[in-house]
């Protein structure tokens, strides 16, 4: 099933009036110590950069492939393929072993029967488009769930890139920021339709909706553009 998806850049005052409205009403995510979490991913495309251009001119339907991580790196790593038509988002995933994760990087991944989808698609991309490792974007992630409409509201603070591909599941990366200090990125996730007493409670009179890509912009700012605020 395809998500809706609706991204606002916003300041840490704003995000601070927002965990405030949310955090009597709705959960933190299950998986979430404390009052947040890391993320780390490492975005693949192919050497004609088919994923950052179909971006950067807005085709509406497109994919893009990450291996994705957290808190401690090496005890969980989950491939994702990330579907978008226009503002709604699919997601097909699986869990990679660390030798898989390994064989991925090294070149010598060999298709097996066994393989699940995600992981067969890659690796048939990897033959034939020459899918390779592109950029890694990291940030601390706060997350908010609610069963209805399989809501999820994140907040995603200190958003950086690195280029450290060979130490992705170190604890720690050389990493550059992507936006200004004291800028971050707020996410609506639904099913079908958000509960009007959610979209009621965020509303602040002041969001702008962006269709902001944490993959695309760290690819824009490594050619010196940047992102305008």
């Amino acid at each position: 099933m395809y998500r809706k998806e609706q991204k606002f850049l916003v300041d840490e005052d704003t995000l601070q009036i927002m965990d405030q409205k949310l955090s009597s009403l709705l959960s933190y995510d299950k998986h979430q110590e404390g009052s947040s979490y890391r993320i780390r991913s490492m975005y693949f495309d192919t050497y004609t950069r088919k994923s950052y251009r179909e971006n950067d001119v807005g085709v509406e339907e497109r994919k893009k492939y990450r291996i994705r991580v957290y808190d401690n790196p090496k005890e969980y790593i989950r491939l994702e393929i990330k579907y978008k038509l226009k503002d709604r988002n699919y997601k097909e995933n699986c869990t990679l072993s660390l030798q898989q994760y390994e064989a991925i990087m090294t070149g010598i991944l060999r298709y097996q029967p066994s393989f699940p989808k995600a992981l067969a698609m890659l690796y048939l991309d990897m033959q034939t488009a020459f899918l390779r490792p592109s950029v890694i974007v990291e940030y601390e992630r706060t997350a908010f769930v609610y069963k209805t409409s399989n809501v999820r509201i994140t907040f995603d603070r200190n958003i950086s890139y690195s280029y450290e591909f060979d130490n992705f599941l170190e604890k720690n990366i050389f990493k550059i920021p992507l936006l200004p200090q004291n800028k971050h990125v707020f996410e609506v996730k639904y099913d079908v339709m958000l509960p009007e007493y959610l979209a009621q409670l965020i509303e602040t009179g002041q969001l702008e909706r962006t269709t902001f890509s944490k993959f695309y912009y760290s690819h824009l700012k490594t050619e010196g553009e940047g992102f305008e605020w």
